[in-house]
């Protein structure tokens, strides 16, 4: 079929106008991406690398380590399309990089992220915040100062089952709280094989106090900045035992702990960690009147109620399963309020792992000037706790906690 020349001119100035708006939103879509930078690529790292690689809306460009192992494993997964640095403050001087991710030892995430707000970029920085209160405030500050997003990694503020869980207490699902039960549990050394001697505390950091607080800081952080937010408080005082009881391996951090706060409202929150037995795992217990909430894995969790309890309004529509002989509703990640329904489809966001989403969060918060859902002044308050438990033990008092402590201003 022939066509006129004015209909040809037509559909060319058609097809002209739609390649011009394809280049257009290309070009949109490319300006979207945020561009990071990575510094520290050992194992969390490399985790966090994985998640960035993966997203849309993140464009890794350079990547940093001292330990030339593990930085060229990271440029390896960039497929060496990110720039290698053995320098942070190297990586730091680019301009085209708008954020960057922080995942070094505990001792190093103050000095790098307060030089990386000053130097313009958004930073997202694992956790615990740092290795002492004074320089998680000073963080706060430069972030509040420079204007730019201080994302901190508790990744269970991402969680969608943590959030179904807290829902649910605020619902008065398990009634009023009295108790709490948190432990993390391994069977290990939690020493990593070292080729050199002389690499030890540079690849063994989190056994070694001038860089880790150990156990405390690395482990219980997380699941005490959990009780924080479910209970909407802080301790009170804290009582501790610790020690170097198992592993006679030159470690200078405590291969166990044990640990009771007291919380306001007479809560009890027992919190255990120990190397030598890991039958229980990890975990976190909420102990109300009217039921309990157990949270033992990141994707679900259980929901178990008091015999004395009534039913609740949507509870014959749950999933449920049998427990040692007691029936317990299965909490999942899902956008509704009530429990899913067996066999009830999940959304693909909900499905994400909690590393994902809150590393894709931290992009859009970038991109918009949101706030994230764990900023320092969320994170604080789990590193004074470990901080006064650690004081508690090494001093055989009870710790009591002033309120300032959980403050950042």
């Amino acid at each position: 079929m022939q066509i006129s020349r004015r209909e040809f001119l037509r559909q060319s100035a058609i097809a002209a106008a739609a390649a011009s708006l394809s280049a257009f939103v290309a070009r949109a879509n490319q300006q979207e991406k945020v561009r990071v930078g990575v510094i520290g690529t050992g194992a969390q790292g490399q985790n966090l690398l994985r998640q960035l690689l993966s997203m849309p809306s993140a464009e890794v460009v350079a990547v940093c380590d001292i330990y030339l192992p593990h930085r060229l494993r990271a440029q390896e997964l960039t497929k060496f399309q990110a720039e290698g640095y053995s320098d942070y403050r190297a990586l730091l001087d680019r301009k085209d990089i708008d954020a960057v991710v922080i995942a070094t030892p505990l001792h190093l995430h103050a000095p790098m992220t307060i030089d990386a707000l000053q130097a313009g970029k958004h930073v997202f920085c694992e956790k615990a915040i740092a290795y002492s209160l004074d320089e998680a405030r000073q963080m706060a500050q430069v972030a509040q100062r420079t204007g730019k997003i201080l994302q901190i990694g508790h990744q269970r503020h991402y969680n969608e089952t943590y959030h179904q869980a807290y829902r649910l207490i605020q619902e008065g699902a398990i009634g009023r709280i009295t108790h709490v039960r948190v432990l993390w549990h391994r069977n290990s050394s939690w020493r990593r094989p070292v080729p050199d001697p002389r690499l030890e505390r540079l690849l063994n950091w989190r056994l070694y106090k001038d860089y880790s607080h150990g156990l405390l800081t690395e482990l219980a952080s997380h699941q005490l900045d959990v009780v924080n937010w479910f209970l909407g408080a802080y301790p009170l005082s804290v009582v501790g035992y610790g020690g170097i009881d198992y592993w006679k391996d030159g470690r200078e951090v405590y291969d166990n702990v044990e640990l009771i706060f007291n919380y306001p409202n007479g809560v009890r929150v027992v919190y255990t960690s120990i190397t030598s037995n890991a039958h229980d795992g990890y975990g976190e217990w909420f102990f109300g009147d009217q039921g309990t909430i157990v949270l033992t894995n990141e994707t679900s969790g259980l929901l178990f109620r008091e015999r004395t309890a009534g039913k609740l309004a949507w509870e014959d529509e749950a999933n449920t399963v049998q427990v040692d002989g007691r029936r317990a509703v299965v909490i999942e990640p899902t956008p509704t309020r009530r429990a899913p329904q067996r066999g009830e489809a999940i959304g693909q966001h909900a499905q994400r792992n909690a590393y994902y989403a809150e590393l894709e969060h931290f992009l859009h918060c970038v991109r918009t000037g949101e706030t994230p859902k764990c900023t320092a002044a969320d994170a604080t308050p789990a590193l004074a706790c470990v901080l006064g438990a650690k004081r508690a033990i090494e001093t055989g008092t009870t710790y009591h906690f002033r309120p300032e402590e959980f403050q950042v201003a």
